[in-house]
């Protein structure tokens, strides 16, 4: 997983991150963007297995 840094685009708004967030905060966002990230990848795979029908 990819830790989100200050200045890295946010996952829910796209907006950068602010310098000065807990740790807590910017842990929550990079979980959020890697469950986002995931979810696009499972959805490319569905697309797959319907091509190959």
């Amino acid at each position: 997983m990819k830790l989100l840094k200050p200045g890295d685009p946010c996952p829910c708004c796209g907006r950068p991150i602010k310098e000065g967030l807990p740790t807590e905060k910017i842990l929550l966002l990079s979980y959020i963007a890697e469950g986002i990230a995931l979810a696009k990848a499972g959805q490319g795979m569905g697309d797959e297995k319907k091509e190959g029908q």
